[in-house]
């Protein structure tokens, strides 16, 4: 089974850096300025043959509007090359950010996977009827939101990058868009926002659920 190659979004990278997300976009595609076009890292890496796609993956991401805007997903290589081009503290603090969350990673791709369920229906344990979806939609918000109020406070995120946060950890294990095409055929109709595929799947609100507890138990400096 090949590995699935772990990466963080230039949101997230953003973030680490205290910088805009647009101003992280332009390092990586480079910018027009007078007229003149100063060629960014992916430019440089594809004129040169270096395989961009190693570091850097086109990606999008929705925001609160439904609007869809770009991104990149960025390997550990990505990291490795960006942090060689910020000096001083910053290079310094976002080396260390970075390295801990790839361990992170690392550590629940690690963990023990449970049993299949002993039973005729290998998902029953996966996945809700839609008479439960009916009766329990939004229930994983309302049993968790005082845990997220704390962790926002806690690290200084907005409920918009937390949740972007959680989509990530689930993306780095589930297939989200697979999961929305089985939401569709179960409830026959689309989610309003891609976490209310955690009131359809049992398994991404239970992990879900674990990443919130494990931000709970880190230090507001992450």
């Amino acid at each position: 089974m090949n590995q699935i190659e772990q990466t963080i979004t230039t949101l997230e990278i953003a973030e680490m850096m205290g910088m805009r997300h647009d101003r992280v976009l332009r390092k990586l595609e480079g910018q027009d300025v007078r007229g003149k076009h100063t060629e960014g890292i992916i430019e440089i890496l594809t004129h040169h043959n270096l395989g961009a796609s190693d570091y850097f993956i086109p990606s999008t991401y929705k925001d609160e509007s439904g609007k869809e805007n770009k991104c990149y997903k960025v390997t550990k290589l990505g990291c490795d090359f960006l942090a060689n081009k910020f000096n001083g503290e910053k290079g310094i603090v976002f080396t260390a950010r970075y390295v801990k969350r790839f361990t992170d990673m690392e550590k629940t791709i690690k963990k023990p996977q449970a049993a299949l369920p002993k039973n005729d229906d290998l998902f029953a344990d996966c996945y809700i009827s839609k008479q439960q979806l009916d009766a329990s939609r939004g229930a994983w918000f309302r049993k968790n939101n005082w845990k997220l109020k704390i962790i926002m406070e806690q690290f200084g995120w907005t409920r918009k990058f937390l949740y972007h946060k959680i989509l990530v950890e689930l993306s780095d294990i589930y297939d989200l868009e697979l999961e929305e095409k089985f939401y569709v055929q179960r409830f026959g109709y689309r989610p309003e926002y891609k976490l209310d595929l955690l009131d359809g799947s049992k398994s991404l609100a239970r992990l879900a659920t674990g990443y919130i507890n494990y931000l709970l138990t880190e230090e507001g400096d992450y």
